[in-house]
């Protein structure tokens, strides 16, 4: 039996103003796409062939010029969509003078996580992504590898039903780590 659709694009097109009298830039043209619960997909291009703005219309970050996107049956417009997203920006940013554990409960806090629940939330996630040694030190002393660790934790914090990469996903610390088989029991 077919798994429910976790996102949809219909016919999507972005395009963008590039001055006035220049021409218009069509980053996207009439994609349609259903990604049902359950698959892994990924979108390989060069650059410029509109894959990051593909996932941002996806994700509500800009606006379709014409067609819609949808997440678990709500438009990707709508706040709401969100709740069951994680996402890892190709290029996150994060306040070097916080702490990995403060990050991860700050995301937290935003989700809407608080009290015990999140504190036993930010163990269990710098456990899974090998960084409960390093807890307590601040982002600004932290490794390349390591931020791309706890933007793996800040995107798995509110348990999302369904998570987003824009560079390619970081298999070195699912698999490496034994992380996709926990995440497919939560």
């Amino acid at each position: 039996m077919d798994q429910p659709v976790a996102a949809e694009i219909v016919n999507l097109h972005k395009t963008f103003k590039t001055g006035l009298g220049k021409p218009v830039v069509h980053a996207v043209r009439g994609i349609d796409m259903n990604i049902r619960q359950g698959e892994v997909y990924g979108l390989i291009g060069p650059n410029g062939s509109g894959k990051s703005t593909l996932m941002k219309a996806l994700l509500g970050l800009v606006r379709p010029t014409e067609g819609s996107c949808s997440i678990f049956g709500r438009s990707s417009l709508a706040p709401d969509s969100k709740e069951e997203v994680g996402f890892l920006p190709e290029n996150p940013y994060f306040y070097k003078f916080l702490t990995g554990a403060e990050t991860v409960s700050f995301y937290g806090r935003l989700c809407g996580l608080s009290g015990k629940s999140l504190k036993a939330k930010v163990r269990e996630l710098l456990e899974l992504v090998g960084l409960a040694d390093a807890a307590d030190r601040r982002l600004g002393g932290y490794s390349k590898g390591m931020l791309q660790r706890i933007g793996m934790a800040q995107a798995l914090v509110q348990s999302p039903a369904c998570w987003f990469w824009t560079n390619r996903p970081p298999a070195w610390i699912l698999w490496g780590r034994g992380i996709s088989g926990t995440l497919s029991k939560t």
